[in-house]
């Protein structure tokens, strides 16, 4: 029977970086503090930024872009998504969508298609998630990591299990951290199972079991019991 290690330490989800402002720092647990809704429903991944904007690129269109991005990151911590995809333009807010199309070029231009793609997941539309998704340009392994999990969500979301399973495991490889990996491995074993790949399942659950933490001992129990994928042999 398959039984989750338990561990202590826990790194950071997302390290420190002399390349990010004091308050632009990242804090993103892309998926960590998802709303998970079992039975084949959609899994809507929560975005938990402050403002991950990065600094390295200081042109022009980088400096509008991070301007702009700030005054909308607001409606978005709000939850007023589909305001945060159009903007206000009576407050002379700009939109998610206008940034990442204007901007797509630019670091800041990048996480504003993450933030996007994620409002879209929240309100359902998928196939506009998945755009904006593939529209971002990771600069670094978290970033890319973070685009691949939101694409495994809109899989998810269209109910294209293996898709969605293949994916969370791609996007748990390609960041690896120990909070952020267990959550996208127990993400690809609930969506094999779902596909009704059993075997698969339960070899990405072992992945969250032989992560350095403990948060999701009881998720990989009920999915087990769930999908009935007790080892047999």
């Amino acid at each position: 029977m398959l039984t989750a290690k338990k561990k202590i330490a826990v790194r950071e989800a997302v390290p420190q970086s002399s390349m990010m402002s004091s308050v632009e720092r990242a804090k993103d647990f892309y998926g960590e503090y998802s709303r998970y809704i079992f039975g084949g429903l959609a899994l809507v991944a929560a975005i938990v930024i402050v403002g991950y904007i990065m600094m390295a690129g200081k042109g022009e269109n980088e400096t509008q872009a991070s301007m702009q991005l700030r005054k909308v990151v607001a409606l978005y911590q709000q939850q007023q998504y589909k305001l945060a995809i159009t903007g206000d333009p009576a407050r002379g807010v700009p939109g998610l969508k206008d940034i990442a199309d204007k901007y797509g070029s630019t670091p800041s231009g990048s996480v504003a298609a993450l933030y996007l793609g994620n409002c879209y997941l929240y309100t359902d539309q998928f196939d506009k998630a998945l755009e904006a998704f593939d529209a971002a340009s990771p600069s670094d392994d978290l970033t890319a990591s973070n685009v691949l999990a939101g694409k495994a969500a809109a899989y998810e979301g269209k109910k294209l299990y293996v898709e969605a399973a293949e994916t969370y495991e791609k996007a748990a490889k390609a960041f690896v951290n120990d909070l952020l990996s267990a959550n996208r491995f127990l993400c690809a074993g609930r969506n094999y199972a779902m596909a009704g790949n059993k075997e698969k399942a339960l070899a990405a659950l072992e992945k969250v079991s032989e992560a350095k933490t403990p948060r999701y001992e009881n998720d990989v129990k009920r999915l087990i019991a769930q999908y009935d994928l007790e080892k047999t042999d």
